[in-house]
């Protein structure tokens, strides 16, 4: 008798498990999630960590410059090609660009061993808990924000072979003020 009471309620959670299923795969699809700053806004002051072994990051680097915000991650493949991308527009616009890459890794340890094989001269926070990333809505990796005067000028989600030349091409328009 006890077998056929198991049974029975194997029988339904599978059921249900079955039905839930259904009803998730057959479910239309939602928007998907929007990042809490869009392009005009003014971005908000982040609350971030030094990275061990990089030069403090201080607000009066920024002053006058175009400024590159970008969240990434050492697990995240597109990073592998956007890290270097972003360092030669560094070196290019040196002293009119400045860029800030913020590492989101649960573990500062991955992101230095990320950086032995990716090396950046650029300055470089730790986003401890993902406050910040989760605070801006951020769901791909890498997420950057172009800034000019405290607005956001444009935003990068997700990195493709080629997008280093769009974002050259804005930074170039926004230093020539067009």
């Amino acid at each position: 008798m006890k077998h056929i009471i198991f049974s029975t309620k194997l029988s339904l959670i599978f059921t249900s498990l079955l039905t839930a299923v259904t009803v998730i795969a057959t479910a239309p699809a939602t928007a998907e999630a929007k990042l809490n700053v869009k392009e005009g806004d003014d971005f908000p002051a982040l609350k971030v960590m030094d990275f061990p072994g990089k030069p403090k990051v201080g607000a009066d680097k920024y002053k006058g410059k175009v400024v590159i915000v970008d969240f990434w991650a050492s697990w995240c493949e597109p990073c592998k090609i956007e890290l270097p991308a972003l360092n030669k527009l560094h070196k290019k616009y040196k002293g009119k660009l400045v860029i800030i890459g913020v590492n989101v890794d649960d573990n500062l340890n991955e992101a230095r061993s990320f950086l032995k094989d990716h090396p950046v001269g650029f300055d470089l926070v730790f986003d401890k808990g993902q406050k910040n990333s989760e605070s801006l809505g951020i769901q791909k990796m890498p997420t950057s924000f172009i800034i000019s005067g405290g607005k956001v000028v444009k935003i990068h989600e997700a990195f493709r072979e080629g997008d280093e030349k769009k974002i050259d091409a804005e930074i170039k328009k926004i230093l020539s003020g067009s």
